[in-house]
């Protein structure tokens, strides 16, 4: 009669016990659920001056310094300086605009760098490999070079 028919018999047999139930439902929904392939979701297009995620990591893993903040690097990338650009929490934008989306560091030795974000390609739901991005240290950001 089929696995469907099989797994509500084996269900409504009283010698299964809680745990055997939970288990049983939850194979038989993994079974029943297409495969999922990887997506990247957060990306963003051209250079990235219309990135609203929430990302707020670097490309070498640093933490994002909040925008509002001006430690542990002063700055002038502020809302009121930037009232458009979204500078919400520690998120990683691109205001000036440069190559990408970026943000100020909290490692006092780097001023800032590249977002870990990829940026997406035509077509949605998928990503198109990071540019190749050359890492310089910098005691200014990309618009104040």
């Amino acid at each position: 009669l089929g696995w469907g028919h099989t797994f509500w018999a084996l269900l409504a047999s009283p010698i299964m016990e809680h745990k055997e139930v939970v288990l049983l439902l939850l194979l038989f929904l993994k079974s029943a659920l297409p495969e999922q392939s990887h997506v990247v979701q957060d990306c963003y297009h051209g250079d990235g001056q219309s990135y609203q995620g929430t990302s707020s990591t670097t490309v070498t893993g640093r933490t994002c310094q909040a925008w509002s903040s001006m430690e542990p690097h002063q700055h002038n990338r502020t809302t009121e300086n930037y009232p458009n650009a979204g500078l919400i929490r520690n998120y990683c934008r691109n205001p000036d605009p440069v190559a990408a989306p970026y943000c100020y560091t909290m490692d006092p030795n780097v001023r800032w760098e590249y977002c870990n974000l990829t940026q997406c390609s035509d077509s949605e739901g998928t990503a198109v490999a990071p540019p190749n991005v050359t890492l310089v240290p910098s005691l200014e950001a990309p618009s104040e070079q």
